[in-house]
C-alpha cells in the first residue's frame, strides 16, 4: 500500500510540535493551529504516505482525517491522534476549528486551491486564515539522523545500478535506446531494494548524442552510437526517500567539444562545494560554480539553478540558484550539479548529494568524477 512499514515513533510528535512553533513564529503570534493538506507534508507529520488528505494540529491535539480503507492504520502510526472519516472534507476541517476555539489558523497557501480557500471562507471568517507558506518544507529542509541514513542507502542503491550497468562495457550500449537503457536501469535499483525510482514525472533521464544537451530530457527510441556522450540523471526511492545522482557515459571515445567542458564542469562543481557550510548562502555557492563557468565564456550554457534540497521530494527546500534567499543549515542534504549544454551536439552535468555538517559538508555519492572513469570501451 506504499505505507510506511516501521511504526510511528515520538519522533512524529515532536514533528508537529516544531512546525507549529515555526507557524507561530513566522505568523508573528496570530496562528494557533494548522491545516496541513499537502500530502507529502501530511506523510512527515504522521508516517502515512496516502488515505489521509488532511492533518489538523494544535498545540495539545491533532485530528487526522481518513478513509474507512485506512482508519485501522492510524492508530499504529499516530497513536494518541483523533481519527475522523471525512465526507465533506472543507466543512468538518471548519467544523473541528470552530468547536475548538481556535482564533488563528495556519494554511498552506503555496498548496491549497483556490476553490478549497473558498468553500473554508464559507465556513471559517477569512480573517482567522493565515497564510503560512513553506513552513513544513522548511521544516523538512533539516534532515534527523533516520532521515539521513535513508538517504544514505537510496544513493548506495543508485550507485550500485549503475556500477551494474556499467560493466557490460561499450558494447551492451551500443543500439540500445534511451528508454532501454532508463528501463534497466530502473530494473536494477529495484532488483537492490529499492521501491521504485526516485523520481516523479517521467522517471529516469538518459539522453544519448545531442539529447544530452536537454536538462531533463525525456528518454527516446533513440539508440545509443559508439562515440555518443549519454546522460544519466538517476536515483532510488527507499521509504520515501530519494537520491539524485547525474553522471555522462562515453562509449568509445569523447567527442572534442564535449571533452574540452567536462573538466570545467567538474571544477565548478568542486568551487560550489567548497562553500558548503551552515550559514552560507544559497545564492553565493550558485555563484561559485556560475562564475566559474562563465569566466570561460559559458554565460548562457549553464541554464538552470546550482542544486536543491532532496527527501521526501526530489526537489525540495534549499533551492540553490540566482534568487534563492535561504542559507544553508546543519542537516541539510543538497544536491550540486553545474552544467554546460551545447544544443544540437551534447551536454555535461555532474551530480552529487552533499549533507551539511557543523563545520562544512560531507559527500555522500561515492562514484568517481574524472573523465577517464566513464569512457567505456
Amino acid at each position: 500500500m506504499g505505507l510506511e512499514r516501521d511504526g510511528l515513533t515520538e519522533k512524529y510528535k515532536k514533528r508537529r510540535a516544531a512546525v507549529l512553533r515555526a507557524a507561530v513564529k513566522q505568523s508573528d503570534g496570530r496562528v494557533a493551529g494548522l491545516m496541513i493538506t499537502n500530502p507529502v507534508d501530511v506523510h512527515y507529520l504522521s508516517g502515512l504516505r496516502e488515505g489521509c488528505p488532511a492533518l489538523l494540529i494544535g498545540k495539545k491535539w491533532c485530528v487526522l482525517f481518513t478513509s474507512n480503507m485506512f482508519k485501522d492504520l492510524v492508530p499504529r502510526f499516530a497513536p494518541g491522534a483523533e481519527t475522523m472519516l471525512f465526507k465533506h472534507l472543507d466543512q468538518e476541517m471548519a467544523g473541528i476549528f470552530n468547536s475548538r476555539g481556535v482564533k488563528g489558523i495556519g494554511i498552506q497557501t503555496d498548496h491549497m486551491a483556490i476553490d478549497r480557500y473558498r468553500s473554508l471562507c464559507k465556513t471559517i471568517p477569512e480573517k482567522k486564515l493565515v497564510p503560512v507558506p513553506g513552513v513544513v518544507g522548511r521544516c523538512r529542509a533539516v534532515k534527523d539522523d533516520g532521515e539521513i541514513a535513508l538517504t544514505q542507502k537510496a544513493i548506495r542503491i543508485a550507485e550500485k545500478a549503475m556500477k551494474q550497468l556499467l560493466g557490460g562495457g561499450a558494447g551492451y550500449f551500443i543500439g540500445r535506446t534511451e528508454k532501454q537503457l532508463a528501463a534497466e536501469l530502473e530494473y536494477r535499483m529495484r532488483s537492490l531494494g529499492a521501491d521504485k525510482q526516485g523520481f516523479q514525472g517521467n522517471g529516469t533521464i538518459v539522453g544519448a548524442g545531442p539529447n544530452s544537451a536537454a536538462c531533463h530530457h525525456v528518454p527516446t527510441n533513440r539508440k545509443v552510437k559508439r562515440g555518443d556522450p549519454v546522460l544519466f540523471d538517476w536515483g532510488a526511492e527507499l521509504d520515501g526517500y530519494r537520491s539524485d545522482m547525474t553522471r555522462v557515459v562515453f562509449i568509445d571515445s569523447v567527442p572534442e567539444r564535449i571533452g574540452k567542458i567536462y573538466s570545467l564542469v567538474r571544477e565548478a562543481h568542486l568551487a560550489a562545494v567548497d562553500l558548503l557550510k551552515p550559514g552560507v548562502s544559497c545564492r553565493k555557492v550558485d555563484a561559485a560554480a556560475r562564475d566559474w563557468i562563465a569566466a570561460a565564456g559559458y554565460t548562457t550554457e549553464f541554464r538552470h539553478g546550482l542544486g536543491h534540497g532532496i527527501g521526501l521530494q526530489i526537489h525540495e527546500a534549499p533551492t540553490l540558484g540566482t534568487a534563492s534567499k535561504e542559507r544553508l543549515k546543519k542537516n541539510m542534504i543538497v544536491t550540486i550539479e553545474p552544467g554546460i549544454y551545447f544544443i544540437g551536439t551534447g551536454g555535461v552535468r555532474l551530480e552529487d548529494d552533499y549533507l551539511i555538517t557543523s563545520d562544512g559538508c560531507k559527500n555522500l555519492c561515492t562514484l568517481p568524477t574524472k573523465l577517464d572513469k566513464w569512457i567505456l570501451t
